[in-house]
């Protein structure tokens, strides 16, 4: 076998080997998967897909730290758009999780300059501005995203919320979270959003409605819970 034909038949056996924890990894056996990709990670440890699926198959096994190593790797990735906008996404949600919000929102503006009509993208980094009390710029993105997207029930109830939170537009509001009920009625966070609207509308009885549906279909969920908490005890006041 000459050299041609050995790098013909090295390449594919990595396209082989890729497949296969693919195939793994669609059958959430994230730890087989985990060792084929490391497999064919170590030929070439600088190959941005490669760190994708690994970082991937990391961020599955919930070890965040080692998903961020091969992702944030493969967010520089210029030979395939997938591969960094995908990685940039996965990387803001990580930051997300672990509150870095500032890392965060670079990611998802990776994102935005690689597809600008990232929906996705535009929610996440509203909720970056969101949880850091940067309301004006929220909205900004939240607005862009209804643009592109107005039968959304995310961005729709994304919206919803924000105006809640910051006590304007209560009207509007309510329609944005009562259509976005009626795109997803099985939502928790929907009817979470739902009742907080009515609740700073001061329709109590409404907002015990709405929370109590959201509190039954997620009761671990630390927000719903807490405006559980506020809502019947304005109730019961």
């Amino acid at each position: 076998m000459n050299v041609m034909e050995e790098a013909i038949q090295s390449k594919k056996k990595k396209s082989e080997l890729v497949e296969r924890g693919i195939s793994l990894f669609k059958a959430r056996k994230y730890k087989e998967a985990l060792e084929i990709f490391k497999e064919v990670y170590r030929t070439n440890p600088k190959d941005p897909e490669y760190n994708y699926y690994i970082g991937l198959t990391y961020l599955n096994l919930g070890n965040y730290d080692a998903a961020l190593n091969h992702l944030l790797h493969s967010s520089k990735d210029n030979t395939s758009y997938f591969v960094a906008l995908r990685s940039n996404m996965l990387c803001g949600y990580i930051y997300t999780m672990k509150k870095e919000y500032k890392l965060a929102e670079n990611c998802f503006r990776e994102v935005l300059k690689i597809n600008p009509q990232s929906v996705s993208a535009l929610l996440a980094i509203a909720h970056v501005f969101e949880k850091t009390g940067r309301y004006d710029q929220s909205l900004i993105y939240l607005k862009k995203a209804m643009d592109i997207d107005p039968e959304n029930p995310r961005v729709l109830n994304a919206l919803a919320y924000i105006y809640a939170e910051i006590g304007i537009n209560l009207g509007e509001a309510t329609r944005l979270a009562r259509k976005a009920i009626s795109l997803d009625p099985d939502s928790p966070e929907i009817r979470d959003t739902l009742a907080w609207v009515y609740y700073k509308k001061g329709e109590i009885i409404q907002a015990y409605n709405e929370i109590k549906q959201a509190i039954s279909l997620m009761p671990d969920n630390e927000e719903i819970k807490q405006h559980y908490k506020e809502i019947t005890s304005k109730l019961q006041g």
